[in-house]
């Protein structure tokens, strides 16, 4: 067995010196007065591209489009009026975009009746064929559909119309541009029942809404609350349309043993916007109350070794509060001392480690006046080191797998089947943080880039 170091019996007999001259301290309590302005609301933005392929917008268009487009029948297989004009597709309509627009167009028939016959019934035989052609802007309307405004630009003929060897095209022409418009909202009609832009983007809605747990070991919840979504013209080229959305965002993190419950908004209207951000710019807002840092204290403190100088010093309860423009922690201590100590430090995030912890923590000046002489030089800085560790909340990990998370929640929900989303960048920096007569309030901007990709509408 190795004898001690000599030196080892001195700060023994020291040691039972001062528990001997064991004191009670009882300083004033820092008075909880002296509190920073409240963090103004700053909303966060989520914004990524919504793209979806041409071909889809093309099936869509062909299955909701009648192939009557003029002149359907009664029930009886009748048609109505004198001259009964009938326009049929003979094909499926072909979708391109060019010149910021799209362009569709497909191969019609048409039919006419006998003119005063008591015959109405449809011709088994049309009385021409041609291809059409039509033009149209796209845009998202605010009840989250796609919207077009479709315009007959010329056709060719396929059949053209004859009766006895004597052309009838100019006849046939006048009454197809009568008809034109009954055309043109049928392919409108199609476009906007089809296209519904709140079925994709309301399950994201949705579950964005999900809280999303930080940090386990604490409690640490990230609630946002979506507000309002933006979308900015339609784009596109020769295989997809894309459109930009922006949607804003109030976030808020919250410290809660278990998932934070909230009522969900609703999907709202959507804003038109001539120009959206492409870039997230996330601004957490945080409001931890003391009463949560406590419940968390009590559960660490609980779990971890809390003597100091060789046994000499116990701290047996330990809380906070704020005052003085600082977290006010107060310690409850017994050996060397037996009472209460009050420290006071700024809460800070560290942007290299990603850990919320208290800076220049040290003892209040009433503590100073009332602590033994010498004694400090023992504990002092163990005291310090113990506390801030307790104080401390890593986030460094949950931060880095953060984007990770949203991701697998993102694809196991229900907008994960139809959906592609792909966060790029995801970037913590903190903004401000104020000390508040019942939490602490903090905003850390994030800046992140998200994609969202629509595979099948």
């Amino acid at each position: 067995m190795k004898t001690p170091p000599f030196r080892y019996y001195f700060i023994g007999l020291g040691l039972m010196f001062l528990l001997a001259e064991c004191q009670k301290v009882k300083p004033e309590a820092p008075k909880a007065e002296g509190f920073d302005p409240p963090i103004p609301p700053a909303l966060s933005y989520l914004a990524g591209p919504i793209t979806f392929q041409l071909r889809e917008l093309e099936n869509k268009i062909n299955k909701e489009l009648d192939p009557v487009l003029v002149g359907k029948q009664t029930k009886d297989g009748k048609t109505k009026g004198i001259i009964s004009f009938r326009v049929k597709r003979l094909g499926p309509v072909h979708v391109e975009y060019a010149d910021q627009q799209i362009k569709l167009s497909a191969p019609i028939q048409m039919w006419l009746t006998k003119p005063f016959s008591r015959d109405t019934a449809a011709p088994k035989t049309p009385f021409c064929a041609i291809d059409v052609n039509f033009k149209s802007p796209i845009s998202v309307t605010p009840n989250w559909r796609l919207g077009s405004r479709t315009t007959f630009t010329d056709y060719k003929w396929i059949v053209q119309p004859k009766l006895a060897g004597i052309s009838l095209t100019n006849i046939v022409q006048n009454i197809l541009d009568k008809h034109k418009t009954d055309i043109e909202m049928a392919i409108d009609s199609a476009v906007h029942t089809q296209l519904r832009f709140d079925k994709m983007v309301k399950p994201i809605w949705h579950d964005l809404q999900n809280p999303l747990l930080i940090n386990k070991e604490y409690g640490l919840w990230l609630t946002p609350r979506p507000i309002s979504v933006a979308a900015g013209p339609v784009t596109g080229n020769g295989n997809q349309l894309t459109t930009h959305i922006r949607i804003a965002v109030e976030t808020q993190t919250e410290l809660k043993p278990s998932e934070p419950k909230h009522a969900r908004t609703p999907l709202p209207q959507l804003q038109k916007r001539d120009t959206v951000s492409q870039t997230s710019d996330l601004h957490l807002m945080s409001f931890i109350p003391y009463a949560d840092i406590n419940r968390m204290l009590a559960v660490t403190t609980n779990n971890r070794n809390k003597k100091l100088a060789l046994g000499s010093l116990t701290i047996n309860t330990l809380s906070v509060y704020g005052g003085q423009h600082a977290l006010i922690v107060k310690a409850d201590v017994s050996g060397l001392m037996d009472g209460t100590v009050y420290l006071r430090g700024r809460p800070v995030f560290d942007t290299l480690t990603n850990t919320l912890h208290i800076s220049n923590l040290d003892f209040d000046s009433e503590t100073w006046k009332v602590l033994p002489k010498g004694s400090d030089s023992i504990w002092h800085s163990g005291l310090r080191k113990l506390l801030e560790s307790l104080l401390t909340i890593p986030l460094g990990d949950d931060i880095a797998k953060l984007p990770q998370a949203i991701d697998k929640a993102f694809e196991q929900g229900g907008p994960g089947k139809k959906t592609d989303l792909s966060i790029q960048t995801f970037r913590f920096v903190p903004q401000k943080i104020a000390i508040r007569p019942d939490g602490i309030q903090a905003l850390i901007f994030v800046k992140s880039k998200v994609k969202v990709k629509v595979n099948q509408l």
